[in-house]
């Protein structure tokens, strides 16, 4: 039996499974089984997936650094400015907000050195 990733109730993606990976999966799913370990099993393959589907995400829609967050909650702080919510979901529109505001962060941290505060 093929193995499928359902999307909804109509439509999947078909999980290419060689001889090996199909048979290995069906002992693992029988040990699995007589060590009363499915719904553990069941975890594992959904954290396991979680991550790999992060992967396979543009760019734009990975999860900003945490060196992003930060620098971004310094400037959001620095400018008196909000931070959008968008901004620290995705790397794309952490990206923009930073292009938009990084310089006046610096010119404003420059002209707070000078002043001495």
């Amino acid at each position: 039996m093929p193995m499928q990733l359902m999307l909804d109730d109509e439509s999947g993606i078909p999980i290419p499974l060689d001889d090996f990976a199909r048979e290995a999966w069906a002992v693992q799913l029988g040990r699995a089984e007589a060590a009363q370990g499915v719904e553990q099993l069941c975890e594992r393959l959904a954290e396991c997936f979680a991550t790999s589907l992060a992967g396979v995400l543009d760019a734009d829609l990975q999860l900003p650094s945490e060196a992003q967050v930060r620098y971004a909650t310094d400037i959001s702080r620095n400018l008196g400015i909000a931070l959008p919510a968008e901004v620290l979901r995705f790397r794309g529109a952490m990206y923009e907000f930073l292009e938009r505001f990084a310089e006046a962060h610096r010119s404003r941290r420059r002209s707070q050195a000078r002043d001495g505060g």
